[in-house]
């Protein structure tokens, strides 16, 4: 840590490993790991040589960077692009041996046509719209997907869709979708088209939705330790991966009336003693958390005072013992008795764990350490 800047996001590569093998405990699919937007913050490449170790050899990003980034460290493992591709992207995910979904017959007319030069087969996976409203084939899906198959150098894959309502207490239209799935690929079947590789589910149909099975799944939020609906009380057992920390850079005393930050949003009642963060939103402290948000100091809650800074964060360390400049803060994760979790956080700042985790800015240094490698 010597010479790093004082505030760092701790990943537990540890609680991977058994984060993976319990999601392999709850599901006979493959795993093709999710690992977009850096690993939900978490760091990709660390993420995917972990999980290669573990045996995963498949991986899913939203954009052709994140595979590209991939391709270049682990030229081994599958890489899926399970976001929106264009047709001029086609040779460079031709000639890097990387799979993308096809929503549109024109893109897979580009990866035919990319495939025939090369002479090299271009494998897809056909997206289809079952409710999600977002991507995919809807109405038209039986008649392009026969097309594709049909185009040379094609090699169709898998078919997939996404569920819009895993998540939801009420699974009637989840089920509502995997049906229609069902039945398109039926049709597909009857058409002589055998598409070997189906995939529904992610981190929560996985949990809600375990007699759903495909050939594959696609865990993302659950392999970094959080649970993607707050109703959940099945087993659970998954551990965050991520902890945020931060060292104290300076403390002062104010007398009751002075005020701290921005807009003088905190005016001390009595006499106070502020200590400085050197982090903040731009850090991925969201500024919706002034004077809504308590750190870990000492194994003691401590609140945050004023408005968020772009990078400095005030808190209240008044009647903690002991405190001085220098003093490891948690800001999530946990400490002794007390924890902060990402769904506490992001249900203070009005959104989701996930925009937490992703939103913790690629200026916060990331440490690694692997607990299942500390003897006990």
């Amino acid at each position: 840590m010597h010479g790093m800047r004082p505030a760092w996001a701790c990943i537990d590569l540890g609680a991977l490993r058994r984060n993976y093998r319990r999601i392999c405990r709850q599901t006979n699919s493959e795993v093709m790991a999710i690992v977009k937007a850096n690993a939900y913050g978490h760091g990709a490449l660390e993420i995917v040589r972990t999980l290669k170790e573990e045996g995963v050899r498949r991986f899913g990003v939203a954009i052709l960077e994140e595979a590209l980034q991939i391709r270049e460290k682990f030229p081994e493992v599958t890489v899926m692009l399970i976001g929106p591709t264009m047709p001029d992207q086609a040779e460079r995910i031709v000639a890097e041996g990387i799979i993308p979904e096809v929503f549109r017959l024109e893109q897979a007319e580009a990866f035919s046509l990319e495939a025939e030069k090369k002479g090299i087969p271009a494998i897809l996976h056909i997206k289809v719209d079952t409710g999600m409203g977002r991507i995919g084939f809807q109405e038209d899906a039986l008649e392009n997907i026969l097309k594709i198959a049909q185009l040379p150098g094609i090699e169709i894959e898998g078919i997939y869709t996404h569920l819009a309502t895993a998540d939801e207490i009420d699974l009637g239209f989840a089920f509502t979708q995997l049906k229609r799935f069902d039945g398109l690929y039926e049709s597909l079947k009857t058409a002589g088209l055998n598409i070997p590789m189906r995939h529904v589910a992610n981190s929560a149909a996985i949990l809600q939705l375990r007699d759903q099975e495909y050939e594959l799944c696609r865990p993302g939020l659950m392999l970094y330790g959080q649970l993607p609906m707050n109703h959940w009380e099945g087993e659970n057992g998954f551990e965050p991966l991520m902890s945020l920390k931060a060292r104290i850079v300076h403390l002062k005393k104010i007398a009751a009336g002075d005020s701290v930050s921005y807009g003088r949003t905190f005016i001390a009642q009595a006499p106070t003693l502020v200590a400085t963060l050197p982090l903040g939103y731009a850090d991925g402290l969201r500024r919706s958390l002034s004077n809504n948000w308590n750190v870990i100091v000492k194994g003691r809650y401590a609140p945050v005072i004023g408005r968020i800074c772009m990078d400095q964060t005030m808190i209240d360390v008044t009647g903690i013992e002991g405190v001085e400049i220098g003093d490891e803060v948690t800001i999530l994760g946990s400490e002794g008795k007390s924890s902060l979790t990402a769904a506490q956080m992001a249900e203070c700042a009005g959104t989701i764990s996930y925009e937490i985790l992703c939103g913790i800015s690629q200026r916060v240094p990331r440490v690694y350490i692997d607990t299942s490698q500390i003897p006990k």
